[in-house]
């Protein structure tokens, strides 16, 4: 037997239905709320858009690069801050060095003020080395407004400068050479009989030609002696020739060095 009559049932059922007819409406509404609130935030995001003007989209840019600015101005800083341990260090070190230079230079003025009074003092006497070769008149009258005179000593027979001790230079302008060229001559042997000469010649009275010069055929020869340390004439004095078997020159060969060597001091060795 049933608990509801006919009228409750019906209740029931129409009770179902309007619950039924609820919960549907409910879900519809939270479908809307749901498009609403989609809705809503979109509208926001637009509005946040619209709301921001180019100047506020300017001032956010112009921060951000700030920002990037700031940071890039604090590694800077630091840096700098080690640029200067780095300078103070390289001063002190700088410092020390011109300490050094100006210490230096007082010595180097000391040196030259002792020098300055060396120079002021008495002059040494220069005692210069007694002649071993003599002169001959075309090394003297190297230069070409001698010419003529040489030409004319030539055919006098005259080679060596001493021989020029007893000439009598005037005589020579009746060769037809001019008197001005005549004096020239005349001067050069007064200077060379007085000592002014160049340092060639003082060189050469003194140890004879370079080897470099007598035996610039002989290349192989001169390589040699310069190995020895050999560089001028009287250097081969007492100069061994046996030794150059040792280097593979020829009998022959040798004697011609030693020709050389015997007709060069014949014409000039004193």
């Amino acid at each position: 037997m049933s608990l509801f009559g006919i009228k409750e049932k019906e209740k029931i059922v129409e009770l179902n239905t309007l619950i039924d007819s609820l919960q549907k409406e409910i879900i519809k509404r939270k479908g809307k709320e749901e498009e609403l609130f989609e809705a809503i935030q979109e509208k926001d995001k637009k509005i946040n858009s619209i709301s921001k003007s180019p100047h506020d989209r300017q001032f956010e840019k112009i921060t951000l690069e700030f920002d990037k600015v700031k940071k890039e101005n604090t590694t800077l800083k630091i840096s700098n801050e080690n640029f200067k341990l780095e300078n103070m260090e390289l001063i002190g070190k700088n410092r020390k060095t011109i300490e050094q230079i100006i210490e230096i230079e007082k010595i180097v003025d000391c040196l030259k003020e002792e020098n300055k009074i060396l120079k002021q003092s008495k002059k040494p006497e220069i005692i210069k080395q007694k002649p071993r070769y003599k002169v001959l008149i075309k090394d003297l009258y190297s230069a070409r407004k001698h010419d003529e005179f040489k030409k004319i000593i030539e055919n006098l027979g005259l080679i060596y400068v001493s021989e020029l001790e007893h000439l009598n230079f005037e005589k020579l302008m009746t060769d037809g050479i001019s008197k001005t060229k005549i004096n020239n001559a005349k001067n050069e042997y007064t200077k060379f009989k007085n000592g002014e000469f160049n340092s060639d010649i003082e060189k050469y009275l003194v140890h004879g030609h370079r080897v470099s010069k007598i035996f610039f055929r002989y290349r192989s020869f001169v390589s040699h002696l310069t190995d020895m340390g050999i560089e001028f004439l009287y250097q081969l004095e007492n100069f061994d020739f046996e030794v150059l078997k040792e280097e593979k020159f020829t009998p022959t060969q040798i004697e011609k060095l030693k020709e050389k060597i015997t007709e060069y001091n014949k014409l000039r060795k004193i």
